[in-house]
C-alpha cells in the first residue's frame, strides 16, 4: 500500500503544487507514525510573488504518549530560483498538559537552511489546543532565530491559528478558519501594514482504507496586508497508519 503511496506522492509532485502552512495541535498520540505532502500556491499581481509554491514533505513518529518526532524537507520554487531544496527540519514535540478540554506543548525545531546563504534557524512553539462538542481551537506561538555568522540577533515572532467546527459541512467534510501572522523582529516589531497577515477557510476530511487513515485538506488564504501574498492555495495529503 505505501510504495502506491510513493508513486501517487511523486506523480502529484511533477504535476501540481502543494502549503508550508500547518497548525500543529497539542495532542500526541503514542505510536502514530504518518507521512505527509502539503503545500502552498501564492496568487499575486506582483510577479515577484505571483506563482510562488512551496513544498513539504513529512515523516512523524510518536514515541510515547507525551513525546513526538518530525522530519520535515522543504522544497521551494521563487521568481530567482528554480525548485530546489531548501532547508531540511528536525523536530521534537513534548505534551505537558491535558485535561477534558485543553491541551498544551512545547516543540523545537533545528532547521539545516540550503538556501543561498542563509543562516541555519532554531525554532521554537507554544502549542495549545482548546476542544469541546462544537469546534477545536488550536494556537500556536512561534519564535524563530538565525544562528551562526550570517544571522542577525533578533527573534521573530508569528502567530497561527485553526478554528475547526465539529459539525460535518456535508459528507463527512468539515469547515474552519485558519489564520497566519508574521510581526518581524520582537525587538522591533514591523508596522502592521509592513506585517503579513494571511486568513482564510479550509476544508477536511478523513477517509478510512484498510489499515490506513488518509486525511485531505484543502484551504484559501487572503492577505489582509500590503506585504502579504494577495490569495494563497493550501493543500495536505497525509497518510496514517
Amino acid at each position: 500500500m505505501l510504495k502506491y503511496f510513493f508513486f501517487f506522492s511523486l506523480f502529484f509532485f511533477e504535476n501540481s503544487v502543494y502549503s508550508h502552512h500547518k497548525v500543529y495541535g497539542a495532542k500526541v498520540d503514542e505510536g502514530r507514525q504518518s507521512l505527509e505532502w502539503r503545500g502552498h500556491f501564492n496568487l499575486d499581481q506582483d510577479n515577484v510573488k505571483n506563482k510562488e509554491h512551496h513544498h513539504v514533505l513529512e515523516t512523524e513518529y510518536s514515541w510515547t504518549s507525551f513525546w513526538q518526532s518530525e522530519v520535515e524537507f522543504h522544497i521551494s520554487d521563487k521568481e530567482d530560483t528554480p525548485l530546489d531544496w531548501e532547508k531540511l527540519e528536525l523536530q521534537n514535540q513534548v505534551q505537558f498538559f491535558e485535561s477534558k478540554f485543553y491541551s498544551a506543548a512545547i516543540y523545537f525545531s533545528y532547521n539545516f537552511v540550503s538556501e543561498g546563504t542563509k543562516a541555519d534557524e532554531i525554532e521554537y512553539k507554544f502549542l495549545s489546543e482548546f476542544e469541546n462538542n462544537y469546534f477545536n481551537l488550536i494556537s500556536n506561538f512561534i519564535f524563530e532565530k538565525g544562528i551562526g555568522s550570517q544571522s542577525s540577533n533578533s527573534t521573530e515572532f508569528t502567530f497561527s491559528n485553526y478554528l475547526l467546527f465539529s459539525e460535518p459541512l456535508f459528507s463527512d467534510v468539515q469547515i474552519g478558519v485558519v489564520g497566519f501572522s508574521e510581526f518581524g523582529n520582537i525587538s522591533n516589531f514591523k508596522t502592521y501594514h509592513q506585517q503579513e497577515h494571511t486568513y482564510g477557510v479550509q476544508f477536511e476530511k478523513e477517509i478510512e482504507l484498510n489499515d490506513y487513515e488518509f486525511e485531505i485538506v484543502l484551504g484559501y488564504l487572503q492577505g489582509l496586508t500590503s506585504a502579504s501574498s494577495s490569495s494563497s492555495i493550501l493543500w495536505n495529503l497525509e497518510i496514517e497508519f
